[in-house]
């Protein structure tokens, strides 16, 4: 999606390389979680959205680490990510009254808070930054890593349609575009944020025949053994024909 990012009417990302290899390493920190991801309670895998906000924060903050070992400008952005996110996590754990992991959100937000203005302090004298750390520049790159992720969760975990996502026109301002079904797996989109009239996104999955399992090695041993497959998703134009 970020490859494809922008046409005349919505901003394309830049600096390119940083902002494609945010969207890219954003979600790095998960590896080794997806490997083995464990049973909850009742024998069902653990899924990102239903584990505790202690180990959340922990994966979030190798994410953040394993970008910032390519590119700090990549890892300002998905910093940038994570610090509002566990800021809506804050909010959340204090409206259901758990303290402690509200706590310890907001602690996850200040350190990478520092951290932010530590990278941001020391790329400001880099030529190739000038327009990207703050302004229309940066809120264009934040808001491609922010939409690439909410769109790539709502495909891949199977969300409720219709949904949508946030992208900043070419004159700056913020614009929300939407998705509708239009098929298995074909999604049309209005406004359209990309080049072209139609985007194909793939990824790989591995098909399980059971959704419960005895222990965590079970559920290893069935994802080793369970067959991959490729998943193919369509954007398109909602005026695109043939």
């Amino acid at each position: 999606m970020a490859d494809h990012w922008g046409n005349r009417e919505f901003k394309r990302p830049a600096p390119r390389a940083e902002v494609l290899a945010a969207v890219l390493l954003h979600d790095s920190g998960w590896t080794e979680f997806d490997r083995s991801p464990g049973i909850n309670s009742e024998g069902h895998p653990v899924t990102f959205d239903r584990m505790p906000p202690v180990e959340h924060l922990d994966i979030w903050r190798a994410c953040i680490d394993r970008t910032a070992s390519h590119s700090r400008y990549a890892a300002l952005l998905v910093a940038t990510h994570f610090a509002y996110l566990a800021g809506v996590k804050t909010a959340d754990m204090l409206e259901k009254g758990e303290t402690e992991s509200a706590r310890r959100a907001q602690s996850f937000e200040a350190t990478a808070r520092r951290q932010l203005r530590v990278w941001r302090e020391g790329l400001a004298a880099d030529p190739r930054y000038d327009d990207a750390l703050e302004g229309p520049g940066w809120a264009t790159n934040a808001a491609i890593l922010s939409a690439c992720d909410r769109i790539a969760v709502h495909l891949c975990a199977g969300f409720p349609r219709p949904f949508d996502a946030k992208a900043m026109t070419a004159q700056g301002e913020e614009r929300v575009f939407k998705f509708s079904d239009s098929g298995e797996r074909h999604l049309k989109v209005r406004p359209w944020p990309f080049q072209g009239n139609r985007v194909r996104l793939q990824c790989e999955g591995r098909r399980m025949t059971g959704t419960t399992f005895t222990s965590n090695e079970a559920l290893a041993a069935a994802l080793d053994h369970a067959p991959v497959e490729r998943l193919t998703f369509t954007l398109e134009r909602c005026s695109a024909s043939g």
